[in-house]
């Protein structure tokens, strides 16, 4: 092979490479934007109270229905109707409280009078309970939230400190996708998309 070819050759090595690196970085971009979106989407949807779009967005609504899933039953379906009316009635029944890794505790975190801004996503890799299970992705997003109603503003206890009205606070909103949460499930059968697992308190201050 001449110098001139040998010269081409690489250089169109070159740049495939620097396609592939293109692609791949946006592909990345692409995935840590989803679950920003997905948060705001979450965050919307329970401001305005729409469970339907709650029921599948909620770690603990989808992980339900995922087990009804996997089962193959004649009674799926109405499985699947009594999980969707009994997450319903939990939803519309919770009471505020301090303990917020209760389901749909969240519901008077996220309320209209609010502001709030998304700061950034941190990956989180969960490592697996034992050797038959394998680790799972999620993604930390980071939102910074101010009550503009101190009335409607939630309640959290921080420790070594009494239970107090919120001003503002950060919260770590913890984001997994649906096919993440059971193992086993054709995927065919799963709708894709981010799944809310749940939040922390990074930091609150109150009014």
């Amino acid at each position: 092979m001449s110098h001139g070819k040998m010269k081409k050759h690489a250089n169109i090595i070159i740049i495939g490479i620097l396609l592939l690196l293109a692609a791949i970085s946006i592909f990345y971009l692409l995935i840590a934007k989803g679950p920003k979106a997905a948060v705001e989407e979450y965050i919307t949807a329970m401001q305005r109270k729409n469970f339907d779009v709650l029921y599948e967005m909620n770690y603990e609504s989808q992980r339900k229905v995922l087990l009804i899933l996997r089962e193959t039953t004649e009674r799926r379906e109405d499985l699947l109707k009594e999980n969707y009316l009994a997450e319903k009635q939990a939803f519309e029944k919770a009471i505020p409280g301090t303990d917020i890794s209760l389901q749909w505790s969240e519901k008077f975190l996220f309320i209209p009078d609010m502001k709030y801004s998304i700061m950034k996503a941190e990956e989180e890799v969960e490592k697996a309970p034992s050797a038959f299970f394998r680790e799972r992705r999620l993604m930390n997003v980071y939102v910074k939230v101010e009550y503009t109603n101190e009335a409607a503003a939630p309640v959290l206890h921080e420790a070594d400190y009494e239970a107090k009205k919120v001003k503002s606070a950060i919260y770590q909103i913890k984001m997994i996708q649906r096919e993440e949460i059971i193992k086993g499930i054709r995927l065919e059968k799963i709708k894709r998309g981010w799944i809310f697992k749940g939040l922390t308190v990074v930091e609150a201050a109150p009014f």
